[in-house]
């Protein structure tokens, strides 16, 4: 991954995973500003879904990279719409049993 004498790609995934928690500690925050009642089983779909999209982003790159270029782009046009719809899909889940503001 990173060219040199010393393979940094450690670093790399110390900084994913620091930015995976800054995402979930963002997303924590926001569901309790947005008032949705968040359980165990709305947080598992929500990282299953959040896990699809990282594999159907990175395997697409993969392959550009690995020069299978065509195939590359075959697998982000078949798995985009795919992630867009699961992803309305897991919003609208997300949005059982949210309190409505009434004024």
């Amino acid at each position: 991954m990173f060219f040199g004498v010393f393979d940094f790609t450690f670093v790399w995934w110390i900084v994913f995973g620091v930015a995976g928690v800054f995402v979930a500690m963002g997303a924590s925050e926001w569901f309790k500003d947005l008032n949705i009642p968040m359980t165990w089983w709305k947080w598992l779909v929500l990282g299953v879904w959040y896990l699809a999209l990282w594999a159907g982003i990175a395997a697409p790159f993969t392959f550009m990279g690995e020069s299978e270029v065509a195939a590359g782009w075959r697998l982000l046009l078949f798995s985009l719409p795919i992630l867009i719809i699961s992803g309305v899909i897991v919003y609208r889940i997300l949005l059982i049993g949210k309190q409505t503001a009434k004024g």
